[in-house]
């Protein structure tokens, strides 16, 4: 018997059925692919860093912070031929006008989601879906027919998965010109920096604060954080400021090709002593529009230099916080903002 090889490029064969949090991530991450395939410009997307207990993405073309968030919702059953049906809990569910649910078929056969999805707002989510009883009002029961044709309470719901980017109404339109392009960063440190405020940052939430980050990160908001109860945001950029030894003096150098000041989003620079092995004790938490005002160069980049000698000051002093509270200062930045101005 003369025994036949299989190639990488042959159709699989079998059932194939990944666990349910595999699934999970496919569907969100081919949800991601279709915003961005579909957007004509740049799109920013955060995922969670922590679970939210919602939140499973916020998007906004770059630089506008026109935040839309998204939970997204899939299942790969179909009952009576053509209905999707699934369940889902919202224990933290606070209804606003910029949160929007995405529900998704996933055809194991073709490996991927299928046409149509259904994109409710999370304020009409009574409309469409109906609670379980027995489950305090946190489980809810989605049912729906896939037909064109369809005359079900979600029909006028449905949506092509390539015009979801499309159907978000963001105020800003992506610029016409292509931005330059993003230099390198230096990931193992920049990471470094990064899980060190979302430790300090988890560590001082009082569960009301949802920390996402970036993905891909190449934009320079590394961190976007909400207030579940208000839906206020604020944005961070995490810089680890490289010392000269000779002089003491910091540095960050900050992009301007994806820098776009805002009131709400903020720059904080870090330093960690690797002589000593351990944080320096005094970090820098600077307003944007502040940062915009203050940074020196002309270049491709803005400069943000300052001396480790805590006796000297600058134009950098009055933003000066004590590293070991830098994420609670962020957060206080946050709520200050939920009593102004919910987003």
């Amino acid at each position: 018997m003369t025994g036949q090889r299989r190639t990488v490029t042959d159709p699989p064969t079998g059932s194939w059925r990944p666990s349910d949090a595999e699934l999970g991530w496919i569907i969100e991450n081919r949800v991601d692919e279709a915003y961005v395939l579909s957007w004509p410009g740049q799109l920013e997307t955060w995922v969670p860093v922590h679970d939210t207990g919602g939140y499973d993405r916020a998007r906004a073309p770059m630089g506008s912070y026109d935040f839309r968030l998204d939970q997204i919702k899939g299942t790969t059953s179909l009952r009576s031929g053509n209905q999707v049906h699934l369940s889902f809990d919202t224990p933290a569910l606070h209804p606003r006008g910029n949160l929007h649910f995405t529900f998704v078929f996933f055809d194991l056969a073709t490996r991927g989601p299928a046409d149509p999805a259904w994109k409710v707002p999370s304020l009409e989510l009574d409309r469409v879906c109906t609670r379980v009883p027995g489950h305090y009002d946190a489980r809810w029961m989605f049912s729906a027919s896939r037909s064109g044709v369809a005359r079900d309470r979600a029909s006028k719901y449905q949506i092509a998965l390539r015009d979801l980017a499309g159907s978000q109404g963001w105020s800003v339109l992506p610029p016409k010109a292509s931005l330059p392009g993003v230099s390198a960063q230096p990931l193992e440190a920049n990471t470094f920096f990064k899980r060190a405020f979302d430790a300090a940052f988890l560590q001082a939430a009082t569960g009301d604060e949802v920390l996402m980050g970036a993905q891909p990160d190449v934009f320079g908001r590394h961190r976007l954080a909400f207030s579940k109860s208000t839906g206020a945001w604020a944005s961070i950029a995490i810089h680890g400021g490289t010392a000269t030894p000779s002089t003491e003096l910091i540095q960050a150098n900050i992009h301007v090709a994806t820098f776009v000041p805002q009131p709400r989003h903020f720059i904080l620079v870090l330093h960690f002593d690797r002589r000593a092995a351990q944080w320096y004790p005094w970090s820098w938490l600077i307003p944007s529009t502040e940062f915009a005002r203050l940074a020196a160069g002309k270049g491709a980049y803005l400069l943000f230099t300052t001396t480790l000698n805590p006796a000297h000051t600058n134009r950098w002093t009055p933003f000066r916080i004590l590293t070991a509270d830098a994420a609670k200062v962020f957060q206080s930045q946050l709520h200050s903002r939920s009593g102004r101005r919910a987003a």
